[in-house]
């Protein structure tokens, strides 16, 4: 798993994306996503992690491991890469937002030092589901 950079990526990004989610980004999306200096993304054939690194803080914008590839350490290895980029660039937090029911990727984030700080009412599926967004301090 690597760091990629550019717009290159925004093709295998969407393919892996539209296999993890049932409400997937374009590859347009991807693509206008890396063209900015912002996006990070790590990435290999199975898994993603898509991030906004601004001043000292990241947030996560997607994050996903094919369901075949799951439960077998590519998510937590990505986000290990992710922090040591953060470690380096001297990131104070990490903010993401995760589905109320996803709760194999809650799980996930526990494990790895997030913690849970507010419920977002009805923000995803038209409002049907509340998000938990979480922060690690790094």
């Amino acid at each position: 798993m690597s760091l990629c950079k550019g717009t290159l990526y925004a093709e295998p990004a969407h393919q892996i994306h539209r296999r993890c989610f049932e409400h997937c980004w374009s590859e347009k999306e991807f693509s206008d996503l890396l063209s900015l200096p912002t996006t990070l993304l790590w990435m290999n054939e199975s898994a993603l992690l898509m991030c906004s690194h601004v001043a000292d803080e990241m947030e996560i914008l997607t994050f996903g491991v094919l369901p075949e590839c799951r439960q077998k350490g590519q998510g937590q290895n990505l986000l290990q890469q992710m922090f040591e980029y953060a470690q380096k660039k001297q990131v104070s937090k990490i903010f993401l937002d995760v589905a109320e029911d996803n709760i194999p990727a809650i799980k996930l984030y526990e494990k790895m030092g997030f913690l849970k700080v507010y419920c977002r009412k009805g923000y995803y599926q038209n409002g049907k589901k509340d998000a938990f967004i979480y922060v690690k301090q790094i």
